[in-house]
């Protein structure tokens, strides 16, 4: 199934671009005919984008989920698309009246939010983040350094992944913002100001800056600086959509959907109605409508946001870089992304589907995208390079390019790199010494050319040089960092698997075998057989967190995985000092001693594994 799709998608962009090529002569004779950033024009594109919308829809049926999508140039709509059903079962159409989750753009409103309270000289984006916080607000900071407003805006922080899910599924169980922050609060295991590592957290703390500076609750100083001023009346942005009733009630009939593997039928997920206490994160719902007048705002020459237009500009004018150059890496939490010309923006994903913003504030073109299907279909995984165009990298001042081999094993800072999940980590290590492509062209930024889909495309990737020596390669929102002693961590969490599975058959032929009176129990190997139960409840324990990759288990679930894994530990060094005393007191054959020997083994890599991957910390991270 996965092949069709992907079979689909190409055929599907293989049409578009070539329609592309045929468009640069196509129109060329329609000089008056406003063009795409890409140099295609807008009739050809909206002739192309329709054919593209409607092979979408080949999934065995003849309904689809929801996709909406509108470009615009200025305060003008060039093209709008809503497709398929908000809710398939009930027989209701997508339309201009859908309301969508927006996912993470929700943050830019926070950035907004800081820029003009910046622009009023109420914040400072160079002091430090505690100025602005209740005392002793932080509890598992590693470094003294400040923390800075704009360290906030770069994701810049220090912090790690959070392990605990940033959903809830009954309002009853939201909590104010500040509470939020509190009870989950992520470790700080890079130094302030450099390493990026993408943080929904250090966001949602953002917002809590906000409210405290302006001294009104955060979502009430959305409405009024924000919302009313661009006529989003159909917006909602508190956690539980109350602040907007009519989006609340269209929230409610919105379905979101699947296709399963083997299956060519979409499959209804309900309703996936959740909340998120860290809402200034990821609660903003709205339509597409909405959306559209929020991203024309930012490329507005008016600049209704601001009061200055110098603001709107800084706004856009880089905030980090890739490696010593000019290329900014995020800009005051607007990611840049090169294309033919250089857009910004921002995406967003939720349980309930995905979003998309992004515009070019030269040419004032941008293109919103909202859908509820679980893979983001071709209209929305294509549409921005018909609109903006390819990037070729011509850009890039070259004069001699490097062949750059990398050695050892990466992993991405956007990661569980503390607490009960932090071996998730090493499970997504990368080798880079096997990545082709990746060239030095100076200034500590490399360009990494490939081939996808037949499209030779070029990714910028920049060289980052941390304070203990080490260096890592940054790409937009996250960067890979060396992975110490990986070898020897990746044996150990390997190691731990295979015993903690072993230790299942151990148990059984056991039992049969003392059943069978082949073996008889004697006193003190009790303890051996507990530490091999609690082996097995430890794997199981790491089971149901992987039954959590996609958003994190819950508190409770964790705190059940962390004491698990603290009997397992007790147990296990239990085992160990009983293995050592057997071995050396008791009289045993020479196979007998062996197996104390593998026993002792097992038990001492298992606590191990606990103790080096954190699997017992269910706190503080």
């Amino acid at each position: 199934m996965k092949l069709f799709k992907k079979m689909i998608t190409r055929i599907a962009a293989v049409m578009l671009a070539s329609g592309i090529v045929v468009s640069g002569t196509s129109f060329a004779a329609e000089e008056k005919e406003f063009k795409l950033p890409s140099g295609v024009s807008v009739n050809n594109f909206v002739k192309k984008t329709d054919i593209i919308a409607n092979l979408t829809g080949i999934d065995g049926s003849n309904k689809k989920p929801p996709t909406s999508v509108i470009v615009f140039h200025g305060d003008e709509v060039l093209y709008t698309q809503y497709e398929g059903y908000i809710n398939i079962e009930d027989d209701i159409k997508n339309d201009e009246n859908a309301v969508f989750e927006w996912g993470s753009i929700s943050k830019t409103m926070i950035w907004v939010s800081i820029m003009q309270l910046w622009e009023q000289g109420k914040i400072d984006l160079d002091a430090d983040i505690r100025t602005y916080l209740p005392d002793n607000f932080f509890k598992n900071l590693k470094y003294d350094e400040p923390i800075t407003v704009t360290d906030l805006m770069n994701h810049q922080g220090g912090w790690c992944e959070g392990i605990y899910d940033l959903f809830v599924s009954n309002e009853e169980d939201i909590k104010s913002l500040e509470e939020a922050l509190r009870s989950c609060e992520p470790a700080q295991t890079f130094r302030p100001g450099e390493v990026s590592s993408y943080s929904n957290w250090g966001a949602a703390l953002a917002g809590l800056i906000v409210q405290r500076v302006s001294g009104i609750d955060y979502t009430q100083y959305v409405h009024d600086n924000i919302l009313k001023p661009l006529g989003m009346e159909h917006t909602a942005v508190s956690a539980n959509h109350r602040d907007n009733m009519w989006v609340r009630e269209q929230r409610e009939k919105l379905r979101s959907y699947e296709m399963p593997m083997l299956v060519p039928i979409w499959d209804s997920k309900g309703d996936q109605l959740y909340y998120i206490p860290m809402y200034p994160a990821g609660a903003a719902t709205g339509t597409i409508g909405d959306l559209t007048k929020y991203a024309q705002a930012l490329v507005d020459d008016d600049h209704p946001l601001f009061e200055k237009a110098e603001t709107q500009e800084k706004l856009f004018s880089g905030s980090a870089f890739y490696g010593k150059s000019d290329i900014p890496s995020c800009s005051y939490g607007f990611w840049p992304n090169d294309y033919a010309v250089r857009v910004y923006g921002h995406d967003g994903g939720t349980r309930s589907g995905v979003a998309n913003m992004m515009f070019d504030p030269d040419s004032k073109v941008g293109i919103v995208m909202l859908t509820t299907a679980s893979d983001r279909n071709v209209l929305t995984s294509y549409i921005p390079e018909y609109v903006f165009g390819y990037y070729s990298g011509d850009n890039l001042s070259v004069t001699n390019e490097t062949k750059v081999e990398f050695k050892g094993e990466y992993t991405p800072s956007r990661s569980p790199l503390k607490g009960i999940a932090c071996f998730y980590s090493f499970l997504s290590s990368v080798d880079l010494e096997k990545i082709d492509g990746i060239t030095d062209i100076g200034n500590d930024v490399y360009k990494y050319s490939y081939i996808e889909d037949y499209t030779d495309r070029v990714t910028i990737l920049g060289r980052s040089r941390y304070s203990d020596g080490t260096e890592g390669i940054r790409a937009g929102a996250v960067e890979y960092i060396p992975t110490k002693m990986y070898v020897s961590k990746i044996c150990l969490l390997t190691a731990f698997f295979i015993i903690g599975i072993s230790a299942i058959f151990v148990l059984l032929a056991r039992r049969k075998l003392i059943k069978a009176k082949i073996i008889g129990s004697y006193k003190g190997n009790h303890i051996l057989t507990c530490a091999q139960v609690a082996k097995v409840a430890s794997i199981f324990a790491i089971v149901l967190l992987l039954a959590f990759t996609e958003y994190g288990p819950t508190k409770a679930v964790g705190i059940i995985v962390g004491v698990t894994q603290m009997i397992c530990f007790a147990l296990c060094a239990l085992a160990v000092c009983a293995g050592i005393v057997f071995f050396v007191k008791r009289k045993t054959s020479k196979f007998g001693k062996i197996c104390y020997i593998f026993s002792i083994a097992g038990n001492v890599i298992t606590a191990s594994a606990i103790l080096v991957f954190e699997m017992y910390k269910f706190w503080g991270c």
